[in-house]
């Protein structure tokens, strides 16, 4: 009964709501712009606030526990008819990694052919075909660096509220570990440094105000305390290197006074902020169970090879929490591992999923589905390298430094972390990658006095 009424519920808002409102979104462009700052907002809320699920399956360690339907996909659908109803816009069929996103969903749904739980494939098949909404939404919603500013000004806010959010668990509820609004603290810090890059460098741009870059390197810092707050160690690690990459590219194209002054804050804020917190980061990366932790990682990493080897297409998508456990053999090596360091093997005990995002790909969808998901990352990130080289002192170039340096840690820590399987992480992910292909259809400016001037027809 209960999933039949949000049944009810999710058909009302997808396909009644949301065109509706994108009829009434497409009559003014303010309309829109407050839409878009819902849909940004909605990322950093809490998943169960922003998200019904159909045919919950509560008890199951897999990445997908049912059927998602996401409220930030509703507001998606509302202004992506919007622009189809603006008879004086031309829509955007295609946007930037439409083909390569829906060829690696093709590959991974192979897997149904040696999947141990064929409802689990279709729940995370339906998961990664909506989330592709958010890219369309962003492709079309942004004409202009107008738009662009929007989107920017939208995750400031978003990022600024997370840390009211961090902050209070932090110094009033005094957690250790902070994860805000997130079911972890490292999917909070790996959403909060790609949320937060690409606004470092857009505050140290020629072609952004100084009000605006000042309010943009407020939620950057904001953004630095969440992950201190968070002691992920791997994420402290790779926030650290991918700001040093902004600030080096930043000197690169220019050595100007506001850059300066960026980087003197920087350092004065990192300064204050590891003086209060040193004791607990260095307690963190003292922790006695790191060790374990890291041999936890490798062996999972050979039950996913084990699970690749036997089955070239996959255990199946979603699979991985069922295919780890008994009766299946392939989480005998854990089992084997626990048993050399004098530990009783409960058969009836559910390990959880790999960490590793890649090993999780070639256990679950098979090699080919690793080899299309690296292909589409690798060609979608590598857009943002011609408008760094040809738009040196855009706004467009700056947000390319922002997310081609964020894209790029992620890519490695995902090594590490599976968070782009994750709802949260992975619309952050379509969200970038939107506003990284419409900036690319994006005029070139004359001049950077072009882009700040707000009578020209290009903001």
């Amino acid at each position: 009964m209960i999933d039949i009424i949000k049944a009810v519920i999710l058909f009302g808002g997808y396909f009644i709501v949301a065109p509706l409102a994108g009829l009434i979104l497409s009559k003014a462009r303010r309309l829109e712009d407050f839409a878009m700052y819902v849909l940004l907002f909605l990322l950093g809320l809490k998943i169960d606030t922003t998200v019904l699920m159909l045919g919950s399956i509560e008890w199951y360690r897999g990445v997908t526990k049912g059927y998602e339907f996401t409220m930030m996909e509703v507001v998606a659908i509302s202004l992506i008819f919007s622009s189809l109803f603006n008879s004086k816009r031309k829509f955007i069929w295609l946007p930037t990694g439409t083909i390569l996103w829906f060829l690696y969903v093709g590959a991974s749904s192979l897997s149904i052919f040696s999947a141990l739980e064929i409802n689990y494939v279709c729940m995370s098949l339906l998961k990664h075909i909506k989330v592709w909404l958010i890219v369309y939404a962003l492709a079309n919603y942004v004409r202009s660096r107008r738009e662009a500013h929007v989107v920017l000004s939208g995750i400031t806010v978003m990022l600024m509220y997370q840390f009211v959010i961090v902050a209070k668990m932090k110094w009033i509820d005094g957690f250790y570990q902070v994860r805000g609004l997130f079911e972890h603290q490292n999917p909070l810090a790996m959403f909060t440094y790609m949320a937060a890059l690409p606004l470092l460098a857009a505050s140290m741009s020629p072609a952004v105000s100084k009000a605006r870059g000042l309010f943009y390197f407020t939620a950057y810092a904001c953004s630095s305390i969440i992950v201190i707050a968070s002691l992920s160690r791997a994420a402290l690690a790779f926030f650290a290197m991918g700001s040093i990459a902004i600030v080096a590219v930043g000197f690169f194209d220019r050595i100007s006074v506001r850059r300066m002054l960026t980087v003197s804050m920087m350092a004065l804020g990192g300064s204050l902020v590891l003086a209060m917190t040193a004791d607990t980061i260095i307690a963190r990366f003292n922790d006695e169970g790191n060790d374990t932790s890291g041999e936890t990682r490798d062996m999972m990493n050979l039950a996913s090879k084990a699970m690749v080897t036997d089955k070239p297409f996959g255990v199946g998508w979603n699979n991985f929490g069922k295919a780890i456990n008994h009766p299946y053999p392939y989480g005998d090596v854990i089992d084997d591992w626990n048993r050399d360091r004098g530990q009783k093997v409960d058969y009836d005990y559910a390990k959880g999923v790999v960490e590793s995002h890649y090993w999780l790909l070639k256990a679950e969808t098979g090699w080919l589905s690793y080899l299309t998901y690296m292909l589409f990352i690798i060609v979608v990130t590598g857009r943002a390298i011609p408008l760094i080289i040809f738009r040196r002192g855009s706004l467009e170039a700056a947000i390319a430094v922002g997310i081609l340096v964020g894209f790029g840690i992620t890519y490695v820590h995902s090594s590490l972390e599976r968070v782009l399987t994750q709802t949260k992480n992975l619309a952050l992910w379509m969200t970038y990658i939107g506003l990284l292909g419409a900036i690319l259809r994006f005029p070139k400016a004359n001049t950077i006095k072009s882009q700040n001037s707000p009578s020209k027809k290009t903001e």
